[in-house]
């Protein structure tokens, strides 16, 4: 197929591109930056689509089989108004929408969904956990950075809300980028239904800050803080010009349980997920951190 993959500079989107290209489907690169839409892969076709300037969208889109949108949901409007109107369309979402906190972020895929469950364009919304893999993911990637500061001798004391006892479910950006080229290819087989993108299991906080400490060559103390007392720091921090690991709302999410059934993922896609200590493994490994 000819697939236009939008935000094709962005984290997941460098990922997606290559899978789309080692699957054989021509890809039209879409973006809002020359520079960055020139760095990638020559075998792609460039055209400039930015969100800023909505008029330039329906020529970026034009003449594909499929979509493919990777940027933030909250453009989901604008993608799904400039498109042909019998297009396919694979966007990705955030399991945020399951949060019971208030959250801009998590608003912004509720209202994709709806507004693509108002049309009758044959679509799909993936909605990925925490991603992590790639060099610039904020999650794993700082934690990493914290923990390498330490020498590796002496186990580093980590405060976590609860004593991490809360789960977490991330997805590597390459399993990610799977999901979404399948997605792609089996979008009209696909139903209406958001198809969730998570880990094989969910972990605890404490377990995943373990296997991060472990990947390189550190050890961690688990020191239990009552999230209350964590955000409350987060807050004083913030207001007196502290830079701190985690805000306030990642902090209050971190008292979330994100545990997933991936079912669908397996049976809808036929993606099988790594565990998260591999994941790490190779993040650490390949340095991308």
């Amino acid at each position: 197929m000819k697939v236009a993959l939008v935000g094709a500079t962005g984290m997941t989107g460098r990922h997606v591109l290559p899978e789309l290209l080692a699957r054989g489907h021509d890809v039209v690169a879409v973006g809002r930056n020359p520079e960055k839409l020139a760095a990638l892969d020559p075998r792609a076709e460039r055209r400039i689509g930015d969100f800023d300037r909505p008029e330039t969208l329906p020529a970026a889109l034009a003449g594909v089989d499929a979509v493919a949108y990777v940027a933030h949901a909250k453009h989901t409007g604008l993608v799904h108004g400039a498109m042909a109107p019998d297009t396919p369309l694979v966007v990705t979402g955030s399991v945020r929408v399951f949060t019971k906190l208030p959250d801009p972020a998590a608003e912004s895929v509720r209202t994709a969904l709806y507004e693509l469950g108002k049309s009758q364009r044959p679509s799909v919304v993936l909605l990925p956990s925490m991603i992590y893999g790639a060099a610039e993911d904020r999650n794993v990637g700082r934690v990493l950075r914290f923990l390498a500061r330490f020498p590796r001798a002496v186990p580093i004391p980590v405060p976590l809300p609860d004593g991490g006892r809360h789960t977490v479910q991330p997805i590597h950006v390459d399993d990610l980028a799977s999901c979404v080229v399948s997605a792609i290819e089996r979008v009209s087989t696909l139903g209406r239904t958001p198809i969730i993108v998570a880990g094989p299991e969910p972990i605890t906080y404490a377990r995943f800050m373990r296997e991060c400490a472990a990947a390189i060559g550190r050890r961690v103390w688990i020191v239990p803080v009552p999230v209350r007392l964590l955000v409350g720091i987060a807050r004083v921090a913030k207001a007196i010009g502290l830079r701190v690991p985690f805000d306030a709302l990642e902090l209050r999410r971190a008292a979330e349980d994100k545990a997933f059934d991936v079912t669908q993922m397996h049976e809808a896609l036929g993606i099988v997920p790594r565990a998260f200590a591999e994941g790490v493994r190779q993040k650490a490994e390949a340095k991308a951190y």
